[in-house]
Order: C-alpha cells, then sequence, then structure tokens
C-alpha cells in the first residue's frame, strides 16, 4: 500500500498530465476554431466566386444574343446589297439597250438630215405649199404635161413632209429614250449611293462583331480562369474539412485519455481520503488509549487512597467510576 508522501506525489503527477493533456486539447481546440474561420472565410470566397461566374455567364449570354442579332444585320445588309447589286446589273442592261435604241435612232436621223441636204425642212410651211399648189391646180387650166410636172412636183413636197413626220418621230424617240436613259442612271446611281451606305454599315457591323468576339473570347478567358479558382477553393476546403475531422478525432482521444487520467486522479484520492480516514481513526484510538491509560492510572492513584481510608473528592468519584473501579450511582 501507497504512503501519504507516495500517494500526494501519485495526485501531482496525475493533475500534471491532466493539466498537459487540457493544455494539448486546448491547443487542438484553437486549431480547430483556426480552420473553420477559415472554412467560412473560403466559403464566402466560393460564394463570391460562384457570383463573378454566374455574372459572367449573364454577361457572355448578352454578348451571345448581340453577336447573333450582328450576324444578323449583316447577313440582311449582304442581302440587300447583293439584291441591289444585282438590281444594278438590270439597269445597266437596260441601260446597254437604250444607249443601242439611240444610236440607231441618231443614225437613222443622221441618215435622214444627210438624205435632204442638210436642209432644215418645216412642217407647216411644207403644209401650206402643199395646199397652195393644191389650189392652184384644181383653179389652173389643164395641161396634161404640166400637169405630170406638177404632180410630180406635189409628190415630192409630200414625200418631204413625210420626212420631216419621220424625223420628228425619231426625235421623239430619240428625247424618250434619253428621258428613259437618264431616269435609269437617276436610280443606279441612287442605288449606288444605297450600296455605298450599306457596305459602310456593313463594316461598323463587322467591326463591332470583331469587337464582340474578342471580348466574348475575354470572357471565356474571365470565366476558365474563376472555375479554376473555384475548384481550387472547393479543393483547399475539402483538405481543410479533413484537416478538421482529424483533429476533432484527436481531440477526442486526448478528452478520452484525460477521463482515464482522471479516473485515476480519482482512484488515488479515493486511496488518499481512506488513507487520511484509517490515520485519523489511528490516531483517535491512540488519543482514546492514552486517554484510558491516563484515567487507569489516576484511577490507580485513588482507589489506594479510597483503600487508605482517605476522604474522597467528588471529582476523584467519577473518575472511579468513570474508570470502573466503582459503579455507577
Amino acid at each position: 500500500m501507497l504512503s501519504r508522501e507516495e500517494l500526494l506525489e501519485k495526485l501531482r503527477e496525475v493533475n500534471s498530465q491532466i493539466d498537459e493533456i487540457q493544455r494539448q486539447i486546448d491547443a487542438v481546440t484553437n486549431e480547430i476554431n483556426a480552420r473553420k474561420a477559415l472554412l467560412e472565410e473560403i466559403r464566402k470566397q466560393l460564394a463570391e466566386v460562384r457570383s463573378l461566374i454566374e455574372g459572367k455567364r449573364q454577361q457572355l449570354q448578352r454578348t451571345r444574343e448581340l453577336i447573333g442579332s450582328l450576324v444578323e444585320r449583316k447577313s440582311q445588309i449582304i442581302n440587300q446589297i447583293r439584291s441591289l447589286r444585282n438590281e444594278l446589273i438590270q439597269i445597266n442592261i437596260a441601260l446597254q439597250k437604250y444607249r443601242e435604241k439611240l444610236v440607231v435612232y441618231r443614225n437613222l436621223l443622221s441618215t435622214l438630215n444627210e438624205y435632204v441636204g442638210g436642209k432644215v425642212l418645216e412642217k407647216e410651211k411644207l403644209k401650206r405649199i402643199i395646199e397652195q399648189l393644191e389650189y392652184f391646180f384644181e383653179t389652173s387650166p389643164t395641161n396634161p404635161e404640166w400637169e405630170r410636172q406638177f404632180i410630180k412636183y406635189i409628190s415630192q413636197i409630200e414625200k418631204e413632209l413625210n420626212l420631216v413626220d419621220s424625223m420628228e418621230k425619231i426625235k421623239s424617240h430619240i428625247a424618250e429614250l434619253k428621258k428613259q436613259e437618264d431616269e435609269y442612271k437617276n436610280k443606279r446611281e441612287a442605288i449606288r449611293s444605297e450600296i455605298a451606305r450599306l457596305v459602310q454599315d456593313l463594316n461598323t457591323v463587322k467591326q463591332e462583331l470583331t469587337q464582340l468576339k474578342m471580348g466574348r473570347e475575354d470572357i471565356y478567358k474571365e470565366l476558365a480562369g474563376l472555375k479554376e479558382k473555384r475548384e481550387e477553393l472547393k479543393k483547399r476546403r475539402e483538405e481543410i474539412k479533413a484537416e478538421v475531422l482529424q483533429l476533432a478525432l484527436r481531440r477526442k482521444e486526448l478528452r478520452e485519455k484525460r477521463r482515464a487520467v482522471e479516473e485515476e486522479l480519482e482512484k488515488y484520492n479515493v486511496l488518499l481520503k481512506a488513507l487520511e480516514l484509517s490515520e485519523k481513526n489511528k490516531a483517535r484510538a491512540q488519543a482514546k488509549a492514552a486517554t484510558a491509560q491516563s484515567l487507569k492510572e489516576k484511577a490507580d492513584v485513588i482507589y489506594n487512597k479510597l483503600l487508605n481510608g482517605e476522604r474522597l473528592t467528588h471529582e476523584e468519584i467519577k473518575i472511579l467510576i468513570e474508570a470502573g473501579y466503582l459503579p455507577e450511582e
């Protein structure tokens, strides 16, 4: 059995062990709390990154919609330009036909002018001459030879009058053709202006498309970077969770160890109390024995006095009764 000093030494050792274990538990708890704080910070960062990813996805969707709209606009402009160019080809074909007709009519007019010797034939004047000749022919005496010459002359004038009609018709055709040609030329210039405007719009759309596509690539890169950061944070989060779990298991082991040591402490405390109680009982018994011996020794002296016939005091009688020399009253 252990002595009091040995028990006290054991208690000091066990308490020291408990203090060391508690220090380790506190240190592990601090590490767990630090990991949990870091875990919360990582969760906040993950939420921010996810929010940024969602924002970039929305931005990417808007960019895609703009690109789609511009691609459609580009296609529309190209179709308009293609349609206008086809129309321009048809106008050029028509203008070529008008130019060919104008050449024909102008050549015909030139031929007629050469036929009349470059003279300026006046239609109204020729009509009056014919009317006067016809009147003269009807009112003049008849002469076969003269009649033949007269009819030949009138026929010549009528022929010139027909030439004048033909030339006027040709000039009218030329004027009409020239008018239509000018209208087509004006229309062609309007189409060319419209094509130039559409080409400028097309270049603007292409530039905007180029910028949007570059912006889209930037968004793709930013998204890739954010996703990579998200995966890194998720990986770090899982690592910290694993660390927290390991630390929690370590703390559980330490607490179980502390309970075991506390049980050992309780055992030594019980032993110490038992030893102290035994010592108290022993001291009490020794004190009682010493008191009884002292009482017996006093009683022996007093009893001898009684035997010698000496008078006893009340206190001395009580001592004899207590020591068992006299019966109790």
